[in-house]
């Protein structure tokens, strides 16, 4: 069951861009939160292929900590694809992953994902709570 706050939180990102087509939320420990299609009113179950993908997501995330002290920390990671543009940024408490349009350009990508950095931070406080 996604907690009201952890929807307040998804709406407010679907709310940055209307770019953005997919949203996955994950904790730090790689298990999903949310997943979300733009086009749908509700979160959706994800399959065991989603599932495990979200779960390497935020596995490469706990392998890029290691670096932190070496190269600093990692915002987000822009990836671009054939079909789609993917963007992971690390929150705090949550890894976001997210699809973009292809159509969206570099500048495009950093000014959603600084968007996304500033959520107001009551919203992104109570998302926090809701998972204790």
């Amino acid at each position: 069951m996604v907690s009201a706050e952890i929807r307040e939180l998804a709406r407010n990102i679907f709310k940055v861009d209307p770019n953005i087509i997919h949203l996955g939320l994950i904790d730090l420990e790689g298990h999903v939160l949310l997943d979300q299609s733009s086009s749908a009113s509700e979160p959706m179950e994800p399959d065991e292929d989603r599932i495990m993908f979200y779960y390497q997501v935020g596995l490469r995330r706990s392998r890029r900590e290691h670096f932190n002290e070496i190269y600093g920390h990692t915002t987000y990671i822009h990836i671009q694809r054939e079909k789609i543009q993917q963007l992971v940024l690390y929150l705090p408490m949550f890894t976001v992953y997210l699809t973009i349009e292809k159509n969206v350009t570099p500048d495009g990508i950093v000014k959603i994902a600084e968007k996304i950095r500033n959520i107001d931070e009551e919203v992104l406080r109570k998302a926090v709570k809701s998972l204790f």
